[in-house]
């Protein structure tokens, strides 16, 4: 044989995961991990129902984009009661932008 690649990742996977069950909580974890996943492969039906059943939570994507439609209308908000303040937060960024070109040069 002679790549020993392979053998030595299947050798070092098998050892680690191991040396990881030495842990009582890894084990209990996969041992209850173990029962689900069995559970699941003789009732495919219940894992269907559980991924077709709204968890109530919001999502990761809808939380953000809520927040982002937040900052949103605050920003419009803001530009729409202050022009005086828009213009002067233009004029620091075009300030910052020339002095920024100024070392760069």
């Amino acid at each position: 044989m002679k790549n020993k690649l392979v053998p030595a990742i299947v050798i070092g996977a098998a050892v680690g995961g191991l040396i990881a069950l030495i842990d009582k909580g890894t084990r209990d974890s996969v041992v209850s991990n173990t029962k689900s996943v069995k559970h699941y492969a003789t009732n495919p039906d219940d894992l269907k129902q559980r991924f077709n059943e709204p968890s109530g939570e919001p999502s990761k994507i809808e939380m953000i984009k809520d927040e982002v439609l937040f900052w949103k209308d605050t920003i419009e908000e803001i530009r729409r009661n202050n022009p005086e303040l828009e213009r002067a937060v233009m004029d620091a960024k075009d300030t910052f932008q020339e002095k920024r070109e100024k070392k760069l040069n």
